[in-house]
């Protein structure tokens, strides 16, 4: 899984959110699980 810059993401868990500032490869993990991206 990639991240693209300005895509927001949340955790189901905790709540967490996160905007991602440098895509790259990889994925985005809070505790313990990936996180999910969130549609605007």
């Amino acid at each position: 899984m990639s991240s693209h810059k300005g895509e927001f993401y949340f955790c189901e868990i905790c709540g967490a959110e996160v905007e991602v500032k440098n895509g790259g490869d990889g994925s985005l993990k809070c505790c313990g699980q990936a996180m999910e991206s969130k549609k605007p």
